[in-house]
């Protein structure tokens, strides 16, 4: 993996801001060419630096409006096959790892609230998972993707 210069920094920052910024604008906002502005996203692709480009969707649209986020207590850590396990439910959009009284913060997204227990219930019964407290999403105030 390669480092990131100050050019690509400035590249990320648009399209972290702006994903859809058109590549003669990009180029010219950073001072390189679209040639090499389209050689340079494409390093920073392959280097994992850009993950991916997505549509951030209203909540009032999504197929999955319920919402929680479940507070997962492991027994010890590391902890990778629990992550690999996560990994394979559907409805979890998100696993972060912290450090203090819990262990794994997760973001579900679910069509129901029967699934979303259903999630809750099948982290619960993981091996190595010691508890799992929930916390139904209300409302998003406010997201900020990239600052």
């Amino acid at each position: 993996m390669t480092s990131l210069d100050e050019t690509d920094c400035q590249i990320l920052k648009i399209l972290a801001r702006s994903g859809r910024e058109p590549l003669k604008q990009l180029a010219s906002a950073v001072g390189l060419s679209r040639s090499t502005l389209t050689a340079r996203l494409r390093r920073l692709e392959r280097d994992g630096f850009i993950q991916g480009y997505c549509a951030i969707l209203s909540s009032s649209i999504s197929p999955r409006p319920n919402q929680a986020v479940l507070l997962v207590k492991l027994d010890k850590t590391p902890a990778y096959d629990i992550v690999d396990a996560i990994r394979q439910i559907d409805e979890v959009i998100q696993c972060r790892s912290v450090a203090g009284d819990i262990d794994l913060i997760l973001d579900v997204a679910a069509d129901a609230v029967e699934t979303l227990n259903k999630v809750r219930d099948r982290v619960s019964t993981i091996s190595g998972v010691a508890d799992v407290r929930t916390h139904m999403v209300l409302a998003t105030n406010f997201r900020i993707v990239f600052s």
